[in-house]
């Protein structure tokens, strides 16, 4: 069977065979040989330990909301589940810890209907000696997000969408207290009931309040293994890291744990150490641990050989084993070791830091180019946003997805992150056609002043006001009003009427467009086409005119004529009476 050999550094490599050069010695000395000079001085200067630092990341695998629900959370934190087996492998011993902040906020949102085993979990994970420092959140890739220039999208939007204030007590009285930034030491992480003997927790009303925790360790960026180029140290610095975690591969030669950038410092992750490391926690029997430890014990021995008293940092990868982390062997084999002691990170970042330089690894430009589309589509949805009347209830789910899809475990090469890439634009692009003019039909305007009526409906799941516009091309027909503003509830539809001004006979086919109250355009325009016609209303009343003079006016002849008529069928009566009147 072929034996696989860790990638170390050259430093690391030449140290491991000094180191089986003076482990040798001693038998070539007592055979008669005499021993190397390069070996007579790595003994005479071996003596101070090295010192190791191990970091672990705690995270879990990406989800599509950017949040853990609570029967994902339930899971997770059951005694065998993913969460509690990475915490019980940390637990008693020195590692240092990098923690996602989506698992800590995705258990607060819940308020009441967390599941109590996920708050158990966050008790314990408060109650750890080791140093603790964030991750981004949701793990996201901070090298990717320097490369395109969107260090500024690294954080949530807000919970708000995602809190039911049903499930938490009133919100907890701002304290007067100095905070973490003005002291320098870390706050206390809130208590998870309200403080004010409510059973439930105190409502969240911020970000900040979601997402705040006792880290001992501040301003660490930890990117993806062999991803940095130079560009991304400056952007890194500007966003407020202090150190960049990175792997030696990445960088120039160096003997130090600690490194100074320029713009940050670098923590740098021997790879050879590195590789031995990680073989050894996940093995599964004990003779391949003890295979494992026993090439890694060689290996720090040749560095303490080659560097006495220097400092190296392995780290773990964002993985899930199927079986526990063996941290405690680890750190219980090496505390045996005379050659290596065992430290946190701040002691690594109070020592030396000689000067290196970046080597770049060479980028995907695939994934670039899809991040840089992604990041366009970010930018569109922001506009859009404006069209809700509360922004970010689109704007922070949003967000959340960002950081997930950008999530450090994407990149390892076993998960199809194309796919899920192309899932999220095809999702913006329904986002921001949830607001739309429904087509309307062609409009016939027989007078002079009329409406055109627009109807814009809503897929959302919030509301939105629109302003809704007519233009037309011809002085033909005026447009009386623009900026009619329509509110249109969720899931639903709304008219808004338009007042126009034809002229004079015509067809004129308007422009009818939606715009949010910033003036952002939302939708696709309409067109209508309008047949003007306002000549028939002349017409008609004309018409209906001639109708009465003639019904009333032949009314009056008539009457005329038979009053006529009565009078000449009365003159001869008349007369024969005043003729018998005159004979008499």
């Amino acid at each position: 069977m072929p034996v696989t050999l860790p990638r170390l550094s050259l430093r690391g490599g030449a140290a491991l065979l000094l180191a089986l050069g003076i482990v040798a010695g001693p038998a070539l000395a007592a055979s008669g040989a005499s021993t190397s000079p390069v070996a007579r001085t790595a003994v005479a200067a071996a003596g101070t330990p090295v010192s190791f630092t191990l970091l672990v990341p705690l995270t879990v695998r990406p989800t599509a909301t950017g949040l853990i629900d609570a029967t994902t959370l339930a899971t997770y934190t059951a005694p065998l589940g993913m969460l509690t087996r990475q915490l019980d492998a940390v637990i008693g011993t020195p590692a240092v810890i990098g923690v996602d902040p989506m698992i800590i906020a995705s258990i607060r949102v819940l308020g009441t209907d967390a599941p109590a085993s996920a708050l158990d979990w966050l008790a314990r994970l408060q109650g750890l000696n080791n140093e603790v420092f964030a991750l981004a959140y949701s793990d996201a890739d901070l090298a990717s997000l320097a490369r395109v220039d969107a260090l500024n999208l690294r954080d949530p939007i807000g919970f708000d969408t995602v809190i039911d204030p049903s499930h938490f007590g009133p919100a907890a009285t701002a304290s007067p207290t100095p905070t973490a930034a003005a002291t320098g030491t870390p706050s206390p992480s809130p208590s998870p009931t309200a403080g004010n003997g409510s059973a439930k927790p105190a409502l969240p009303t911020s970000t900040d309040e979601v997402l705040d925790w006792a880290y001992t360790l501040q301003h660490i960026a930890w990117p993806a293994d062999d991803t940095l180029v130079s560009g991304d140290l400056s952007d890194l610095g500007a966003a407020g890291y202090k150190q960049v975690v990175l792997t030696s591969t990445n960088l120039s030669a160096t003997d130090s744990g600690l490194v100074d950038l320029g713009s940050v410092q670098g923590v740098v992750a021997d790879a050879g150490v590195t590789s031995l490391v990680r073989e050894a926690v996940s093995s599964s029997d004990p003779a391949t641990l003890q295979d494992a430890l026993g090439r890694l014990n060689s290996a720090l021995g040749g560095m303490e050989a080659v560097s006495p008293g220097r400092t190296i940092v392995a780290t773990l990868d964002r993985h899930w084993p199927l079986g526990s982390l063996n941290l405690s062997g680890l750190f219980a084999d090496l505390g045996g070791q005379a050659s290596v002691r065992t430290v946190g990170l701040s002691a690594v970042l109070a020592g030396a830091h000689p000067d290196a330089r970046l080597t770049d690894e060479p980028g995907d430009a695939a994934r670039t180019a899809s991040l840089r589309s992604i990041l366009a589509a970010t930018a569109q949805e922001d506009s859009f946003a404006t069209v809700a009347d509360t922004p970010t209830a689109i704007t922070e789910p949003r967000r959340l997805q960002l950081l997930s899809l950008l999530a450090v475990s994407w990149l390892r090469g076993t998960d199809d992150w194309a796919t899920q890439a192309n899932d999220y634009l095809t999702a913006s692009v329904k986002l921001r056609s949830s607001v739309q003019i429904v087509g309307g039909s062609d409009l016939f305007v027989g007078a002079g002043s009329t409406n055109i009526p627009v109807t814009v409906s809503n897929a959302l799941s919030v509301p939105v006001t629109v302003l809704v516009n007519v233009s037309s091309p011809s002085s033909v027909l005026q447009v009386q009003k623009q900026n009619v503003a329509l509110k249109i509830e969720p899931g639903s539809s709304n008219k808004a009427a338009i007042p126009v001004q034809a002229l004079t006979n015509g067809t004129v086919t308007t422009s009818v467009t939606i715009t949010s109250a910033s003036g952002v355009p939302i939708g696709t325009p309409d067109s209508v086409r309008v047949d003007l016609q306002p000549g028939w209303e002349s017409v008609g009343t004309t018409v209906i005119i001639v109708l009465l003079v003639l019904i009333f006016g032949g009314g009056i002849a008539r009457n005329v004529v038979k009053r006529r008529a009565a009078r000449r069928a009365d003159a001869p009566v008349e007369r024969s009476a005043e003729a018998e009147a005159d004979r008499d």
